[in-house]
């Protein structure tokens, strides 16, 4: 049979325990390409089921709110609730999330249910089979739609996942079967209950990588504990995968044996670096990402649309990484180095449409606008790992500028000011950023008491930039 992709990977999952939280990490051919962190991830309820109630249809936003007992009530879009015509306000109704909530909106949740196995998705509402459209050998995609037509019963359907690819008729026929069975469990705790409540669970974040991540590409899985390493065998069995990667432990913390510590920085750039000497810039806006390519010290090329080229497909592959490893998701517009000619920009869409395949979240690249920029859509159902990791600076307050060591000190000229405005307080002790130090010179401090005719003693041990702290005192020492 001919390999599914024809480019070789070669793939380490990295699961590691620390404090009772399980971390998990994906390097491909050396590159950190996803990383998993339980306790980020666990407010996560993208493919839970639920009974829900229907607190309001709003026809106006095409749209109902669902209580599903999570807190914020789900969004359910009419396009995603096929029968709605048989639910109104206070109707019971079975839904899936499909999109975790972010910010303010709740989680999006829709009546299409569907249940994930290794090698295919059960789909019990749908009569339709499907085949990944990775798997493009003719005789496999003829094989998996007659073990469907043979297996399946009315009104139910099945998607053939891309790791259905070689695996036996009896597995995959087992597995349709487990599935049916854990949906009837579903349907009938539904029919017996009244109130919001969850009915089905996503596996654990173990058997969730090993389900979703483990490819034929995967070398080997290290783990650092022996629970671990049980549970990681045990799910690789579980699957019946027809290839067995190498399960090596080690010893004390695998994310620091494997260098994960050092790749994970990455997540924190905004701008990385190409081998070729150019280089990427990532921004984030409230509407949308914004991706600049720039050929910075890049002068390899016989000329400037060859230098171009060439970084633009390296900008590509790390690109693509970057979308996949941050999980940014929504409407990303790429500015490539300016290229000449039609047959260049088709090459780096071909070629971006390649390395999009290894992404599980779907992608839909649209092509090059007028003004050259590259637009493209991601979707995904989780938070990006950004808002996960960091929070908004209390001193800029997330735009990313404070306030110059000049009008910093005019602020604190004007504040000295207003202290000495009362007669009584005949000295000051200042304390301000080390920034401050260019523009607080020796002679502009003599200068301040002079014009203050004031005792003023400044440090710059203050910890908080674009600030200070004034601390005035009276003739008798109190403040």
């Amino acid at each position: 049979m001919e390999r599914i992709e024809k480019r070789k990977r070669t793939q380490t999952i990295v699961f590691s325990k620390m404090e009772e939280e399980i971390r998990i990490a994906v390097i491909d051919n050396g590159h950190l390409d996803e990383v998993f962190f339980e306790e980020l991830d666990n407010d996560s309820v993208t493919g839970n089921i639920y009974l829900g109630k229907v607190e309001n249809v709003v026809p106006s936003l095409e749209a109902a709110f669902v209580d599903i007992g999570v807190g914020r009530n789900a969004f359910l879009r009419f396009k995603d609730a096929p029968n709605r015509s048989k639910f109104g306000k206070g109707s019971k109704v079975l839904v899936q999330v499909k999109k975790d909530a972010i910010g303010t909106k709740g989680p999006q949740v829709t009546l299409k249910v569907s249940i994930p196995g290794r090698s295919v998705v059960y789909t019990p509402f749908s009569k339709h089979v499907g085949v990944s459209k990775k798997i493009t050998e003719a005789a496999e995609r003829d094989r998996l739609y007659k073990i469907a037509k043979a297996a399946l019963i009315e009104k139910e359907g099945v998607i053939f996942r891309t790791a259905a690819y070689g695996v036996g008729d009896e597995n995959i026929r087992d597995e349709i079967e487990r599935l049916r069975t854990k949906w009837k469990e579903i349907n009938d705790s539904f029919k017996r209950s009244r109130k919001p409540k969850i009915l089905y669970e996503e596996s654990s974040l173990v058997e969730y990588i090993l389900r979703e991540r483990l490819t034929e590409n995967t070398a080997e899985i290290v783990v650092d504990t022996e629970d671990l390493w049980h549970d990681v065998v045990a799910g690789v069995s579980k699957f019946k995968s027809g290839f067995k990667p190498v399960v090596r432990f080690v010893e004390g913390d695998s994310f620091i044996t494997e260098g994960v510590y050092e790749k994970i920085k990455e997540i924190y750039k905004r701008i990385i670096p190409l081998e070729s000497g150019g280089n990427v810039v990532i921004d984030r806006t409230e509407a949308m990402t914004v991706i600049d390519v720039n050929s910075a010290s890049n002068v390899s090329g016989e000329d400037v649309a060859e230098t171009s080229l060439v970084t633009n497909l390296e900008a590509v592959s790390q690109i693509a990484r970057h979308l996949r490893l941050r999980n940014i998701g929504g409407i990303i517009v790429i500015d490539f180095i300016d290229m000449k000619t039609d047959e260049d920009r088709t090459k780096i869409v071909n070629t971006f449409t390649e390395e999009l395949k290894k992404d599980k979240a779907k992608s839909f690249v649209l092509g090059f606008t007028k003004l050259g920029l590259l637009e493209m859509t991601r979707r995904r159902s989780t938070a990006a790992i950004g808002t996960k990791l960091f929070i908004s600076c209390p001193v800029c307050k997330g735009t990313g500028d404070i306030e110059s060591p000049r009008v910093t000190f005019q602020r604190l000229v004007r504040d000295l000011g207003k202290l000495f405005e009362d007669k009584s307080v005949k000295r000051a002790n200042v304390q301000v950023f080390h920034n401050l130090s260019g523009v607080l010179t020796p002679e502009v401090q003599k200068k301040l008491t002079k014009t203050f005719k004031r005792t003023l003693s400044f440090t710059f041990t203050w910890p908080i930039p674009a600030s200070f702290e004034i601390k005035g005192s009276k003739k008798n020492g109190q403040e």
